[in-house]
């Protein structure tokens, strides 16, 4: 068709009320005559700069083309003629995510918040902001505030499950599968995800028996360790595993005493030896504990090593003049109670 002949009919089009206008936009879409349809959406906003589904229209042909920034700069203005429109301000949500301007997405999704009536999609949208940061247990809060609104809502049920299986509380991430399962029927992506989360489960367990003190000799520190677990001297350390030897607990003794920057550097290289980082649990924590008047510090995390997952965890305790470390490496699939039990041991650690 030639340039002008396309020129008339889009000026005939126009002469249409907006909504036929619009309906004309989605079946060239669903024609996938996407150049035509964006034309005829611009000249529609040009039209009426204050119609709101011109923009909405031209900002799913953007979505589709997956230009983000379009879509961004195109509900900015229609944000000048139609001010705190909440359909304008969703609309913007995923191509900010897209963008990686994560606090901007969450200014847009507060400023909803604020407005009120928000639906569950904001504040799943919101879990999903708050994942991709790692901020696991404040998503799970959004996820939950998603459900409360709209007891369907199966993708933040998913999502929340990501959550879980992120901090490794598998029992919650099952129970909250099972209820998306139940409203869905047998979708196979959600059992594909409960096999995978049961598996998980499974093979994290251990058994650690009861925690005693450890009875050593020279008895000059406190430290609780499993009872069933067998301690052995190697070499010039102290060393206590698992009867299956998944779990490995070194203690060493050193007559130096560590400052923060000394501890950092102790950190750093027995993270060095593990492997390669996968992801960190717990970041490092320094600090001076009055009750056993000494410097603790401690530092949780994951590497692989040959492609197998280990759990590592480190701590110093130092008073005076000398200091005790500790090392925690497990072959466990890490859980919420390994992580419980790698804490435990390590807080129990200080001089007599």
């Amino acid at each position: 068709m030639p340039v002008s002949n396309l020129d008339n009919e889009i000026k005939d089009i126009l002469k249409e009320n907006n909504e036929i206008v619009v309906e004309k936009i989605n079946n060239l879409i669903e024609l996938n005559n996407i150049d035509y349809a964006k034309r005829l959406a611009l000249e529609l906003i040009k039209k009426d700069n204050k119609y709101k589904y011109g923009y909405l229209v031209l900002a799913d042909i953007y979505y589709e083309e997956e230009n983000y920034k379009a879509v961004i700069e195109l509900i900015d203005k229609a944000l000048e003629y139609i001010k705190d429109d909440k359909e304008l301000l969703e609309n913007k949500i995923d191509a900010l995510i897209s963008t990686y301007q994560y606090d901007d997405a969450k200014n847009v999704i507060e400023k909803l918040i604020s407005l009120g009536d928000v639906n569950s999609s904001v504040y799943g949208e919101y879990g999903i902001i708050l994942s991709m940061e790692g901020k696991y247990e404040e998503a799970i809060e959004k996820y939950k505030k998603a459900i409360s609104i709209y007891n369907n809502d199966i993708l933040s049920m998913i999502n929340m499950s990501v959550s879980y299986k992120a901090i490794y509380k598998y029992d919650y991430a099952l129970d909250i599968l099972e209820n998306a399962l139940n409203i869905s029927g047998n979708d196979i992506n959600i059992i594909n995800r409960i096999a995978d989360i049961k598996y998980l489960r499974d093979n994290a367990k251990f058994n650690i028996g009861n925690l005693v003190s450890i009875q050593a000799n020279p008895d000059r520190f406190h430290l609780l360790v499993p009872e069933n677990f067998n301690a052995f001297i190697g070499g010039a350390v102290l060393k206590i595993e698992s009867p299956d030897n998944r779990i490995s607990i070194i203690i060493s003794y050193s007559d130096k005493k560590y400052d923060e920057k000394g501890i950092r550097e102790l950190f750093d290289g027995f993270k060095s030896r593990r492997g390669e980082l996968y992801s960190i649990i717990t970041p490092i924590s320094i600090k001076q504990r009055e009750k056993h008047d000494d410097l603790f510090a401690e530092f949780i995390f994951t590497s692989k090593i040959n492609k197998n997952d280990f759990f590592n965890a480190i701590a110093v305790a130092g008073k005076g003049e000398e200091s005790i470390i500790l090392t925690i490496s497990s072959t466990v699939i890490i859980s919420s109670s390994l992580i419980s039990f790698a804490k435990d041991v390590m807080n129990s650690l200080y001089f007599k």
